[in-house]
């Protein structure tokens, strides 16, 4: 009986043996690296990834392979994430965070890819494939002096956008024409380039917002107007206590929907001017947001709502002008 118990003892145990000798060789085939992979790669790696040392994610020299960077991997996706979200007021990562509206209709705007743009070129257009859907512009004021119209169409310009007026910053807030506004339009109208006007607003609340609108219309009466009447609102960096510097965003937001719904009663088409940071840190989007949105930046293309004109520099160069000019991409 001894003897028996003994054999099946030692069957027990080489069969135990060989057991836990397959389980260990099992685990140690599949802690080896994969062949030609450094030894500290994650284990999950879907597909080869390509970076550029000096930009992360995008690759290095052409050709050179690399394994995905976990880490940095998160970052991206986490900051992609963050600017569908909000706008990135500053640099990442020590950045404010203005949370996008959800009421405010999004741009579909890819803004690296779609835009070319040479501040002393004509050759600014918006593609998608082969059509180009932007037109050039150019906006103007008393300040270009004589403009050659017949010279400016023929260097390619599309639109002009014209000031017909402004409100003073100053206490009084006094209204005044544009000295050019009339020479202009009748230049740029007789040699077929499309016109709108603006009006540089320094309006303090609804009332004066109205009373702006008014003197627009009363002023473009008899003019062909085929592109919006906008209201431009930005802040006075030359004068720290011009009138609508400090004025609260309700104030400027009732201001700009007095302005708006005036020209909008009228039957024209109402247009708002505005850096990104006046759009997001000083006007109420939501209120505003079913009119035009005209964006002005030189610098930052991170901007999320719907964009119909694009200021993009103030420093172009156009045959007939001769004095610097803004540029502009309309996409309307």
């Amino acid at each position: 009986m001894s003897r028996r118990v003994n054999r099946l003892k030692i069957i027990w145990l080489f069969v135990g043996g060989l057991a836990a000798g397959l389980l260990v060789g099992v685990i140690l085939r599949f802690m080896q690296p994969k062949p030609g992979l450094p030894v500290n790669t994650p284990a999950i790696v879907s597909e080869k990834i390509y970076f550029k040392s000096d930009k992360g994610l995008e690759g290095l020299a052409d050709g050179e392979e690399s394994y995905p960077d976990i880490k940095s991997m998160i970052e991206a996706n986490y900051l992609r994430y963050l600017k569908k979200a909000y706008v990135l007021m500053g640099s990442y990562p020590g950045c404010e965070l203005i949370k996008i509206s959800a009421n405010v209709e999004r741009n579909d705007i890819d803004w690296e890819n779609d835009f070319y743009c040479d501040p002393g070129e004509i050759y600014y257009r918006r593609h998608r494939g082969e059509e180009s859907i932007g037109k050039i512009g150019i906006d103007v004021s008393e300040f270009q002096g004589n403009i050659d119209w017949e010279k400016v169409k023929a260097a390619g310009i599309e639109v002009a956008i014209i000031r017909i007026g402004y409100r003073g910053y100053g206490k009084s807030g006094t209204i005044k024409l544009d000295s050019k506004a009339y020479s202009y339009l009748r230049g740029a109208q007789e040699v077929g380039i499309a016109t709108g006007v603006y009006f540089f607003s320094s309006a303090i609340n609804r009332e004066e917002g109205i009373e702006e609108a008014q003197f627009v219309l009363d002023s473009i009466s008899g003019y062909n107007i085929t592109e919006p009447v906008i209201i431009d609102t930005e802040r006075v960096f030359e004068d720290e206590s011009a009138r609508a510097n400090n004025i609260s965003v309700e104030e400027r937001t009732d201001a700009v929907k007095g302005f708006c719904e005036t020209i909008e009663a009228a039957g024209y088409t109402p247009m708002i001017y505005a850096s990104r940071d006046q759009f997001v840190r000083y006007l109420n989007v939501d209120i505003i947001g079913n009119w035009e949105f005209w964006y002005c930046s030189y610098d930052n293309t991170s901007f999320p709502y719907h964009t119909e004109g694009y200021q993009y520099s103030r420093k172009g160069y156009v045959d007939g002008i001769s004095t610097e000019v803004d540029m502009d991409v309309w996409m309307r």
